[in-house]
């Protein structure tokens, strides 16, 4: 993880250091015993939930996740979840934190906690990747989009989580529960925030399409990317998962990426997300009632920050998130926006096997450039094909053969 996002450890959430050194030399396999060098703690700047803290010892590196201090709101703080889940995606070689040891002791630093290993690398704070070149920009958002498309290809049966057979009805089941701990917390009545919900809960899908493992918060930030290459080698934060249809995964992180980047005719869109991400899981798009999951991820955000909000008024999360409160408002009336029209990805946006012939959906500039470079083909490049000497030749015709390559 980011080290320069890792400072003191603040005021509130300060614990016992020594009583934790104690209890990881006797427990923690591998965990330094030399009593010559004292363990450090650092804590992270983001995990606003659940408290992070950087611990090294000697040349050793870990991570502890920690329930908050103090009252905690109701089913929140799920780190015996996260522990839970991180160890079976493990098993089976999903890129998360090895988890390495659960501490069901609150005598210990005062609330649950658990340890993981130490994973470095890159990690982009605000749902979008910057300070990069838009070629590895498009890459890291390719590789973030390819794991979300491994994590829903996953065996539930290999993964053997406990409950996975008794959670259905994900739809009504994730409306009423954001619902009630939204009315439980809010300050102010939100007239748009009432009337989301009830669309939600008239317009619920029919069915939950094909159950899978979901995260519940996959963004940009929840992801450690390699140090150099485009690659994802952690998913954080699996405190919300669950069991539903993968859709509800995929409309979440998109409105994430898409609200976060500017907008523009060169960015990455919607469309190149999903079309990267069924392309991965080689199935056909399953994007009914795409509308019905989009104004679900808003109503989750926007309960979320009344959750964030709340939080911190008791001291339990960042206290920055105070201004979390005024984002509840707009988020739900842009949610109760995408309720009234109709919005759709088609198959051949998805990426699917019958789809017209474009991976990417091209710009107008991009569309543009594609025409002139075609044409510069057929008026030097293939001409020279019959005149060339053999070597020429071959290397024209790789040429033609790249610009009649199928779509990935």
């Amino acid at each position: 993880m980011a080290e320069d996002q890792c400072g003191a450890v603040l005021e509130e959430h300060r614990f016992n250091q020594r009583a934790l050194e104690r209890y990881l030399e006797d427990r923690l396999p591998g965990f330094p015993t030399d009593s010559s060098q004292a363990l450090a703690v650092g804590q992270y700047r983001y995990g606003r939930s659940n408290p992070t803290f950087h611990l090294q010892k000697g040349p050793k590196q870990y991570v502890l996740r920690k329930k908050p201090p103090g009252l905690l709101l109701p089913g929140t703080h799920q780190i015996a979840r996260e522990y839970t889940v991180q160890r079976a995606l493990t098993s089976v070689g999903f890129p998360v934190p090895r988890p390495l040891l659960y501490c069901e002791d609150t005598s210990v630093i005062g609330t649950e906690f658990y340890i993981m290993e130490h994973v470095q690398g890159r990690i982009f704070r605000y749902n979008t990747i910057a300070g990069v070149s838009p070629a590895e920009q498009c890459a890291l958002n390719v590789a973030v989009s390819e794991t979300l498309a491994w994590l829903h290809s996953l065996n539930l049966d290999e993964l053997n989580l406990p409950g996975k057979d008794s959670q259905e009805g994900y739809c009504k089941r994730e409306v009423l529960a954001w619902k009630e701990l939204y009315e439980e917390l809010c300050h102010v009545g939100i007239p748009s925030m009432n009337e989301l919900s009830e669309w939600l809960l008239r317009n619920l899908p029919i069915t939950d399409d094909e159950p899978k493992l979901l995260h519940g918060d996959f963004r940009i930030p929840n992801v450690i990317f390699h140090p150099t290459e485009a690659r994802v080698v952690a998913v954080l934060d699996w405190e919300l998962s669950s069991i539903g249809p993968p859709v509800a995964d995929l409309a979440y992180f998109s409105v994430l990426s898409v609200m976060s980047t500017q907008t523009n005719t060169d960015g990455y869109k919607i469309e190149d997300l999903v079309s990267v991400y069924y392309c991965r899981r080689n199935v056909p798009p399953l994007l009914n009632d795409w509308n019905f999951f989009l104004a679900l991820a808003f109503f989750k955000m926007a309960a979320y920050c009344q959750v964030l909000y709340s939080g911190s008024l008791l001291g339990n999360s960042n206290k920055k998130a105070h201004h979390l409160g005024e984002m509840v408002k707009p988020l739900a009336e842009h949610g109760l926006k995408l309720t009234k029209k109709t919005i759709t990805v088609t198959k051949a946006e998805a990426g699917a096997p019958d789809a017209t012939d474009e991976l990417f959906l091209k710009s107008k500039k991009g569309d543009k450039i594609l025409h002139q470079v075609k044409e510069f083909m057929k008026q030097y490049v293939y001409p020279s094909e019959q005149t060339a000497s053999k070597e020429e030749a071959e290397y024209c015709g790789v040429l033609r053969a790249a610009q009649n390559l199928e779509p990935l």
